[in-house]
């Protein structure tokens, strides 16, 4: 933990896990906390693996200072787009091609557009159906289970592969390893048939870094709160890491502190203890 010298400090969030519960619902005390640090003078930013078409309205109706979003390809502040990447049309046409060798299936996610399998569409459908999902077409998960049309390899700035076969996150990783950098945990109900592939070096704690120079922030007065795979650099990088009480045993590790789970008022706990709002801010 990196103590900061600084009163204005910057909050990176994930979404799933995090500031949102299995079913995408933002518990009250969440945005509360958020709106109450942001009147504080903090800025608040989400960090997430999700593309920004992914983000869905409950979540951008609360109001932020910008996002980390694509696991840390892409960075927005005040409507501008300060890192944005994408690979190469022959690397996402290669790495498709390796998972239809592999026989998994997979969305190609960016920022003007996903692009899925028939498969990943259909199981995505029908893990969502069973956790509760009633309006999947009107979330921000919609793209993983609405035909995008024909594949485009133009604009990939991460993949999401899915499959009912627990053994495909090794077989990825021991495949694309190398090339990519592969985590899991990332969607509902895959567990380890499922995961996603970035670009190495992109991640969310090297987009936080990109950021902090327009915000005249230094690295020490950052907050990350996270649950998953895809937290683990932010958490560790940012002057303070925190996971979620329903985080994975690596979110905790790699965490200085672990609040309580997003169903137990755990976003709220940790703004209060850390001194971002007053204990009864917004209840």
């Amino acid at each position: 933990m990196t103590i900061s010298t600084t009163s204005r400090r910057a909050v990176f969030l994930d979404i799933d896990g995090t500031l949102t519960d299995g079913l995408g619902n933002v518990p009250p005390s969440a945005a509360a906390a958020i709106h109450a640090a942001q009147s504080r003078g903090h800025l608040v930013f989400l960090a997430t693996g999700r593309s920004p078409l992914e983000i869905d309205p409950r979540v951008e109706e609360i109001g932020f200072d910008g996002m980390v979003a694509g696991a840390g390809a892409y960075v927005q502040h005040a409507g501008t787009w300060l890192v944005d990447l994408h690979l190469d049309e022959a690397d996402a046409r290669s790495l498709a091609a390796e998972l239809d060798e592999l026989g998994i299936d997979y969305s190609l996610q960016g920022r003007h557009g996903m692009h899925t399998t028939e498969g990943h569409r259909s199981r995505m459908r029908r893990l969502l159906t069973g956790f509760g999902y009633t309006d999947i077409e009107n979330s921000g998960l919609r793209h993983h289970v609405v035909d995008s049309g024909p594949m485009k390899f133009d604009q990939t700035a991460k993949v999401v592969f899915s499959s009912d076969d627990e053994a495909s996150f090794d077989r990825v990783q021991a495949r694309l390893g190398s090339a990519y950098a592969i985590v899991g945990g990332t969607m509902p109900g895959l567990g380890n048939g499922g995961g996603e592939i970035s670009m190495r070096g992109v991640h969310k704690a090297a987009a936080i870094e990109a950021l902090l120079p327009v915000l005249g922030l230094g690295m020490e007065d950052t907050i990350a709160v996270g649950d998953s795979g895809n937290d683990l650099e932010m958490l560790v990088a940012c002057g303070v890491g925190v996971a979620m009480g329903n985080g994975t045993a690596e979110a905790k590790a790699a965490a200085d502190l672990v609040t309580g789970a997003v169903d137990e008022d755990g976003l709220h706990a940790a703004f209060v203890r850390l001194g971002l709002i007053e204990e009864h801010s917004g209840q």
